[in-house]
C-alpha cells in the first residue's frame, strides 16, 4: 500500500472532508482564552511602565530561556502545519511521524515554560504578578497541544478517521494560536520596552503623529 493512498478503512470524505463545527468551537474557547492571557499581559505592560525599578525583573542567568522556549515553539507549530498537509494528502505514515514529533516539540516546550514558573516563582512578588501569569498560561495552552495530539493517535489507532475530520483541523488551530501567542507574548514581555510598545500602540490609534 502506497504512503499517499489511504487504507480501506478510511471513509469517503466530502467537499474538503472537514467538519467546521469542530473548528468553531475550538476557536470560540481560544478567543474566551485570549481574553484571560490578554490580561496578564496588559499588566505585566502596566507594572513595568509604572513602576519599571520595582517591575522591569531580569532572569538572569536565565534570560534566554524565553527565547529558547518560542524557538521550539516555532518548530512545533512548522511541524504541526506539515503534519497537516500530511492529513490532507492522506500519507497516513508520515502523518504519524510528524505527530510524533508535534508531540516532542510541544513536551520540550511545556518543560521549559514550566521551568520558566519555577525560576519566576523564586523571583518573588514582582515576578508573580508581571511574569509568572503569562508563563503558567502558556504551560497550560502546551498541555492542551499535547492533549490533542494524544486524542489524534487515539482516535487514529481505532480507525476513527470520520472523527479525525473534525479533530484534525481543530488540533491545528489550537497549535497555530499557541504558537501566535507565545510569540506575541514574548514581543511585548521580553524584546520591545513598555516605551516602545505604548509609541507603537499610540501611533496605531492616531494619537501620536
Amino acid at each position: 500500500m502506497s504512503a499517499h493512498h489511504a487504507p480501506d478503512w478510511v471513509p469517503e470524505r466530502h467537499g474538503s472532508g472537514i467538519k467546521n463545527d469542530g473548528v468553531f468551537a475550538t476557536w470560540l474557547s481560544l478567543l474566551s482564552f485570549t481574553f484571560l492571557i490578554g490580561t496578564f499581559v496588559a499588566a505585566n505592560v502596566y507594572l513595568r511602565g509604572w513602576n519599571p525599578d520595582v517591575y522591569n525583573v531580569s532572569l538572569g542567568d536565565y534570560a534566554n530561556m524565553p527565547y529558547y522556549a518560542t524557538l521550539v515553539l516555532l518548530l512545533a507549530g512548522l511541524l504541526s502545519v506539515f503534519a497537516g498537509g500530511a492529513y490532507r494528502a492522506g500519507a497516513w505514515k508520515r502523518l504519524q511521524g510528524l505527530l510524533a514529533l508535534v508531540a516532542v516539540a510541544f513536551t520540550a516546550y511545556a518543560v521549559i515554560t514550566m521551568k520558566l514558573v519555577t525560576i519566576t516563582y523564586d523571583l518573588g512578588p514582582a515576578a508573580w504578578t508581571t511574569l509568572i501569569g503569562v508563563y503558567f498560561l502558556e504551560f497550560l495552552m502546551a498541555l492542551v497541544c499535547l492533549w490533542f495530539v494524544m486524542m489524534i493517535g487515539f482516535k487514529f489507532a481505532n480507525r476513527n478517521l470520520k472523527s479525525l475530520n473534525s479533530w484534525v483541523p481543530a488540533a491545528t488551530s489550537v497549535f497555530l494560536y499557541t504558537v501566535m501567542t507565545g510569540l506575541l507574548c514574548l514581543l511585548v514581555t521580553d524584546v520591545v520596552s513598555v516605551g516602545e510598545f505604548a509609541e507603537w500602540c499610540g501611533i496605531r490609534i492616531g494619537l501620536i503623529k
